[in-house]
């Protein structure tokens, strides 16, 4: 991290690192109020647009069946893209396949990495659904470390903060991209950060931090602080599906828009770190929304097309009413890889009504049986995967 690097400003934030000589770490300003926020120049169509789909999102997800499904498979498609920015390589047909089987036999060793992911994203979205903003607390972060580091070979304690410097890029230090603040400051810079997570406007404040606004401020500032050892990156792709949620609203995943522009998501990020350019990266942030909204409904509308045609396919069976196939369908929505153990347990059936099941699904095409997994016949419903693997569009 360079000194002409960083703007006037923020080379006043800077202080040696120790043990590091000619080396220095930046702490980061306060996290930026509503009089500074709302006031930022050529931002109100974006996140207007961005606030616009986030409420045609609710509104069709109010009107879904069965929405829970669809979140199912959207939290899984975000824990894949989240885990692929930080370089690892299972697909999500691989981590569903891992949570049919409970083998890693065949799948990338990473597997388990991402479905941490999944656990961590779950575990808080229960959390904030059922106490709101105030979930958001210091605690509730090193949970979602914890979950998401156990059981991974890291050196540093999974759930706590850093105990010394860290830096990003760079092998060492004096090639780093950016360096966070230093340990010490870690604690004050991460209370700062905590009153934004629980921000709620007070009745005399004139000016309120659109949601949109706020998603792009706490990620930024998570980043900057950078408060764990490894993980950062995730953990801070999780606290935004986390907010929304805790407002009502249903998770929107930004991780594919993310990761498809991961060097423009990386550089807007430095700009807002090195030199405070907060209305640039809010302004890409605001497009990613958006983006991530458009392929949430899109997902949504396409898993409900699906459904309605396995419905009509099974009923076209000539089936007794009370058959197990008739659930399947739904089930297969939400876990679109399945082994007869899985369905069995799934459903409370027995398992050779599982296997029947399954095989006859297969014989219609609903489902394909995956090869190269010695231990177990796994099948998977090639259309929801197929729809799950499709790239992020957006505009600009």
């Amino acid at each position: 991290m360079r000194k002409t690097d960083l703007s006037p400003a923020r080379r006043k934030l800077l202080v040696p690192v120790v043990g590091h000589p000619g080396a220095f770490a930046l702490i980061p300003p306060l996290t930026p109020r509503a009089d500074q926020l709302v006031g930022l120049q050529g931002l109100q169509g974006e996140v207007s647009r961005a606030h616009t789909a986030l409420a045609n999102l609710q509104t069709l997800t109010d009107g879904l069946p069965n929405p829970d499904l669809v979140t199912r498979t959207a939290d899984r498609r975000e824990a894949v893209r989240s885990s692929q920015i930080e370089g690892t390589n299972a697909g999500i047909n691989e981590l569903l396949t891992y949570e049919a089987t409970g083998s890693a036999e065949g799948l990338p060793p990473d597997v388990r990495v991402t479905l941490n992911y999944v656990t961590a994203l779950e575990a808080g979205l229960q959390r904030v659904r059922a106490q709101g903003v105030s979930a958001f607390t210091i605690g509730l972060i090193e949970e979602l470390h914890a979950r998401l580091m156990a059981g991974v070979d890291d050196p540093w304690t999974p759930g706590a903060f850093r105990d010394r410097q860290n830096w990003i890029g760079g092998l060492k230090i004096d090639q780093a991209r950016f360096v966070p603040p230093p340990a010490d400051q870690v604690p004050e810079c991460m209370d700062d950060l905590l009153a934004m997570l629980r921000y709620r406007p007070a009745e005399e404040d004139q000016l309120e931090i659109p949601m949109v606004v706020r998603l792009a401020v706490v990620h930024a500032q998570f980043e900057t602080i950078h408060p764990f050892f490894d993980g950062n990156g995730r953990v801070g792709r999780i606290l935004m599906p986390l907010m929304l949620a805790a407002e009502g609203y249903p998770p929107v995943y930004l991780a594919g828009y993310l990761k498809d522009r991961q060097r423009e998501y990386y550089d807007a990020l430095a700009g807002v770190q090195l030199r405070g350019e907060w209305a640039e990266w809010i302004k890409f942030f605001a497009i990613g929304v958006d983006a991530a909204v458009q392929e949430s409904i899109g997902t949504a509308l396409g898993l409900a097309a699906i459904l309605r045609k396995w419905k009509e396919l099974v009923a076209g069976l000539g089936l007794r009413r009370h058959s197990v196939v008739h659930r399947f369908p739904e089930l297969m929505l939400g876990t679109p890889v399945l082994t007869a153990h899985s369905a069995k347990d799934a459903l409370g059936i027995s398992f050779p009504a599982a296997n029947a099941a399954l095989a006859l699904l297969e014989e219609q095409g609903i489902l394909v049986q995956r090869e190269k997994q010695p231990r177990y016949r796994t099948f998977y419903a090639r259309d929801v995967i197929e729809l799950l693997n499709r790239p992020v569009r957006a505009d600009s």
